[in-house]
């Protein structure tokens, strides 16, 4: 049965620690630099499809239209939808 629901979940990117920290390192504190969507995604840890998902039911973070088909999201947006999204813990 695991094996079924593996093959039918999308593949998330995994990234490493030192991948996490040489995308940190590239955002910068620039907080108004815009990343692109697959940026964005492989940065939040999710599957393209899964964030354009999120993005679609209008649980994800504010949108920059780059163009008519391309989209993106700034480094501030992104840091505000993390903040949104954690949990305190329950005690």
């Amino acid at each position: 049965m695991k094996q079924v629901l593996a093959e039918l979940e999308p593949e998330v990117p995994r990234l490493t620690f030192r991948q996490w920290q040489e995308a940190l390192m590239a955002i910068g504190e620039d907080l108004d630099r815009v990343l692109s969507f697959p940026q964005w995604a492989k940065l939040a840890g999710l599957s393209e499809r899964t964030g354009r998902d999120i993005i679609e039911r209008g649980d994800g973070p504010k949108v920059v239209q780059l163009s008519p088909n391309r989209i993106g999201i700034r480094v501030c947006d992104h840091r505000e939808w993390l903040a949104a999204r954690t949990r305190k813990n329950a005690r």
